[in-house]
């Protein structure tokens, strides 16, 4: 289940490639560098190497939606799995701190900690800030140079202060199964051509809910849902999507999900 998330983190980055933002002189494909890109509405800032799986530090921001979603690695850490970390980012004579539980990262050994973080001052600071960026993880130390961070870092946080569009549909999705939920997926009504909301790494238990945006979904309004239902006994996670109703989520935007 833990490499479903990072498959999914992965491919999500890949798919803002077309409009990747790269540090001037950043020519060597292979060394580690921040971009950012941009898909629907949401922008991110990442520092990694493009168009591969590895990412250690990845924020992004949804329009209309003033949170910063922040993933950070850290690949020397012996932490259980579900046990709590404490981060701290450091730059530009800021800090912020967090919390999150450890997921385990199969790539590099450590683990990976997400939160959603408000985009205050001192964060903003932080991001868009020269010199040096100081990540401690748990009692390790991590430093990554702001070289070529601030633009899209800029564009990121613009996002955050964006408003949401007006043909944005904000969807809530109750589990009401009996198993967890790993991602739903809705179509225009007969239309037959499917887009998907993963839950990410912790699937959607029974009982749960969570809202989602579907951009543009408000000139559609009737759509056509499947659920994938996670699969614990399967290592690479779920069983085949299976179709949860017809619903028209203008007149009634929160969707419940049956056995």
């Amino acid at each position: 289940m833990h490499q479903v998330y990072r498959t999914l983190l992965a491919a999500t980055l890949t798919a803002f490639m077309p409009v990747v933002i790269l540090p001037a002189g950043a020519q060597d494909e292979e060394k580690p560098r921040w971009f950012g890109g941009g898909y629907d509405n949401t922008v991110t800032l990442a520092y990694g190497i493009p168009d591969s799986d590895y990412v250690a530090l990845h924020f992004s921001c949804t329009a209309g939606k003033p949170v910063v979603n922040a993933y950070v690695q850290d690949e020397d850490s012996s932490a259980d799995e579900g046990a709590t970390m404490q981060v701290r980012l450091s730059a530009g004579g800021q800090q912020v701190a967090f919390s999150g539980k450890a997921m385990p990262n199969e790539d590099s050994g450590g683990k990976d900690v997400k939160a959603g973080l408000p985009p205050d001052a001192a964060l903003r600071a932080i991001l868009t800030a020269t010199g040096e960026l100081e990540i401690v993880v748990d009692g390790h130390t991590q430093h990554y140079a702001m070289d070529g961070a601030a633009e899209p870092a800029a564009a990121m946080l613009a996002a955050c202060d964006a408003p949401k569009p007006a043909g944005d549909l904000d969807v809530t999705v109750t589990n009401k199964a009996k198993h967890p939920l790993q991602s739903l997926a809705w179509s225009e009504a007969g239309v037959n051509s499917f887009d998907s909301d993963a839950f990410g790494y912790e699937p959607l238990e029974p009982g749960a809910s969570r809202t989602f945006t579907i951009v543009g979904g408000r000139d559609i309004c009737t759509f056509d849902i499947s659920v994938v239902f996670a699969d614990e006994d399967e290592e690479e996670c779920c069983g085949d999507g299976v179709p949860a109703g017809t619903q028209n989520l203008c007149e009634n935007s929160e969707f419940a999900v049956h056995d």
